[in-house]
């Protein structure tokens, strides 16, 4: 295996992830330079400007403003049309697209499934072997999580598309909830970032007994990208949503911290959109693409015959 590993060549080894690379880096040209509709001279001028410990987002002097231009920032926080219309105009400008967002991903894992001759599943005999995979503490971690992000998502977009979901008491339920659920999720994703950190090559575990706490089994190429987003954006949803929790309107005068609310935001709305295709993108490789994922996930034993046709790393540390 060792030399098989050796004889593979550079692109041979990584080109899932330059694939990934290229489009992301596509992706992110056209959102940023075509389609995005916040100022980016302006943002990044304020993130130079953040690292002189000034957070107000006020470019120009203070007192090189009119009377006039004082007044707005004063109320308004500076130059309001630089960045809070990318969330707040974002679905109102751009919902004729969005549908076609959605049927495009759709169709992506669509032709992916035709291409891979349907769902595949295990030639399980009558009486097939249930062999144990997942400890109870793994199950809670994994289960939890994929519940408490369901939850975010639904919530996430009741907020975005607030003239759609109206007001209400359940629309206000929903939108206060987002934030308390989202500070529990915190923990939760440093928890499976920890635990699903199982193949790296400089990682080996102690004993046997980690193989309750650790996931057992490798990733392929793109299970391990989607891991590695999971992780990148989802430190950016975290640190994003925490800030915007914790920088409540009493800490600070309002035309001091508004606009960096408004940047973390911003950035809070990238990060979920991002992370969205890639959660897709699990659900139909673990999910869709194979059958017998969850049942074995919500009892923690698979058949045999899976973990011998899918896995069989795992079947051999078991």
């Amino acid at each position: 295996m060792e030399n098989k590993a050796q004889k593979k060549g550079f692109f041979d080894e990584y080109l899932p992830y330059i694939i990934v690379g290229i489009l992301f880096s596509l992706l992110t040209y056209w959102y940023f330079w075509l389609a995005t509709i916040a100022d980016l001279t302006y943002i990044w001028q304020y993130v130079l400007k953040m690292f002189t410990l000034d957070f107000s987002g006020q470019i120009i002097p203070y007192s090189e403003l009119t009377r006039l231009e004082q007044g707005y920032v004063s109320i308004f926080g500076p130059q309001y049309e630089t960045i809070a219309p990318e969330v707040i105009r974002a679905f109102e400008e751009r919902q004729h697209l969005l549908p076609w967002v959605f049927l495009a991903e759709f169709c992506i894992f669509a032709v992916m499934l035709i291409i891979q001759g349907g769902r595949k599943g295990p030639k399980c005999r009558k009486t097939c072997e249930m062999v144990e995979v997942h400890s109870l503490f793994q199950r809670i971690a994994v289960l939890g999580n994929i519940l408490v992000m369901l939850y975010l998502f639904i919530t996430g977009f009741s907020i975005t598309f607030g003239n759609i979901t109206g007001g209400g008491a359940l629309g206000f339920f929903m939108r206060d909830t987002h934030e308390i659920v989202g500070l529990f999720w915190i923990p939760l994703w440093l928890l499976i970032t920890v635990i699903a950190f199982k193949d790296h090559k400089h990682f080996t575990r102690l004993s046997s007994k980690w193989s309750k706490v650790f996931l057992k089994g490798l990733y392929t190429h793109g299970q391990r990208i989607n891991y590695l987003a999971f992780v990148a954006f989802g430190f950016i949803l975290c640190f994003s949503g925490f800030w915007l929790w914790f920088l409540s309107m009493d800490i600070l005068p309002h035309a001091e911290i508004i606009q960096y609310r408004r940047l973390i935001l911003f950035g809070h709305f990238m990060g979920s959109a991002v992370i969205t295709f890639f959660v897709g993108e699990t659900i139909y490789s673990y999910v869709v693409a194979i059958r017998g994922y969850l049942p074995g996930l919500i009892s923690g034993k698979y058949p045999k015959e899976y973990l011998e046709e899918f896995h069989p790393e795992v079947l051999d540390g078991v």
